[in-house]
């Protein structure tokens, strides 16, 4: 019996602990990440990162669809409605309103799509549902881990792939739970959890957060050659941040459109 005691304890603590964390991180105006795409968090995305919605939904712009998650989109301004062909299925959608058609039959959703800085957003799920593209929900976290190795080759996911020639230990190692981009001195901070008992050597640390710019350009480090632009700092046991510096725009003059990052151990 005090075993069992003992477990149920145990198991309150790590959640008490995680949500306090979470309510620690809203409090220090922090932006929470709430998507995870494959190996990639989902830290920005123009002209809004992800959001949960007050149906518990996590919404993302429809540019977003394209390019991250490798659909095919197309916007009609006078009716407000967006079309999208992912993984064999077409999904319209419009701005305001419930009712959806898949693959031409009429769906009823329990939220809606929303016109947010002039761009649409839309619940991701819907989607994806139904596909063979893997969909984890963290509700205690309020992360949505989305998997398919087509996504790889989306459009923004594709250039990380083509740079990534890291010996990977754990691909999964730490968990990016938020992050703070200060654009006037262009500092991002990137804060994450990890197991406690883990010791990693600041080589090991591979976050390597990948910049794209409106025009398609894009930053991210090598792994040709190590890279010092970056700090890690430990906060407590099982806690650091992550920080580099990058520039609200290019050389160009364009502006960041996507960053995303990995948490990764590597050799």
């Amino acid at each position: 019996m005090k075993i069992r005691l003992l477990i149920c304890l145990i198991v309150l603590l790590s959640f008490a602990d995680a949500n306090l964390n979470w309510a620690s991180a809203q409090a220090q105006g922090q932006t929470p990440i709430h998507l995870k795409v494959n190996e990639h968090y989902v830290l920005y995305t123009y002209p809004a990162s992800p959001f949960v919605d007050n149906k518990n939904r996590l919404l993302i712009p429809l540019q977003a669809a394209k390019d991250i998650l490798g659909g095919k989109v197309t916007y009609n301004a006078a009716s407000k409605t967006a079309s999208v062909d992912l993984l064999g299925r077409n999904v319209t959608v419009t701005i305001g309103s419930p009712e959806i058609s898949v693959n031409g039959e009429p769906v009823i959703m329990d939220t809606v799509p929303i016109m947010k800085s002039n761009a649409m957003f839309l619940p991701v799920s819907i989607l994806l549902k139904d596909t063979d593209a893997k969909m984890e929900w963290n509700p205690k976290r309020e992360l949505l881990s989305l998997k398919h190795d087509s996504f790889t080759e989306s459009p923004v996911l594709m250039n990380f792939k083509g740079q990534d020639l890291a010996q990977v230990m754990d691909a999964n190692a730490f968990d990016l739970t938020s992050f703070d981009w200060d654009r006037k001195k262009g500092i991002l901070d990137i804060y994450a959890m990890y197991e406690s008992s883990l010791s990693p050597d600041f080589k090991q640390i591979d976050f390597n957060p990948m910049i794209v710019y409106s025009k398609g350009t894009y930053s991210v480090y090598p792994y040709s050659r190590p890279s010092m632009f970056y700090k890690v700092k430990i906060t407590s046991p099982g806690h650091l941040v992550y920080t580099r510096n990058i520039d609200a725009t290019n050389a160009d003059n364009d502006y960041i459109k996507y960053i995303t990052s990995v948490g990764r151990l590597i050799e």
